[in-house]
């Protein structure tokens, strides 16, 4: 009986190491996909700021040349 009972105590707890792995596993399959998220944001912003500055840029250029020609 304490034989077929430490039996089922080790094969709960390969279950328990099993699900633990998996677990860890998705955990940073997770951790990944948000960072690249959050990354996305930034990135997006970045772009909009540096078109936004070329614009600017490029107007002002315009506008010293229209008066200058």
């Amino acid at each position: 009986m304490a034989e077929r009972t430490i039996s089922e105590i080790l094969e709960a707890l390969a279950r328990i190491e099993t699900n633990l792995k998996i677990i860890a596993e998705n955990g940073a399959d997770h951790e990944e996909r948000l960072r690249v998220l959050e990354s996305k944001n930034g990135k997006r912003f970045e772009a909009l700021t540096l078109s936004a500055l070329t614009a600017a840029v490029l107007g002002v250029i315009g506008f010293i040349l229209g008066k200058v020609f």
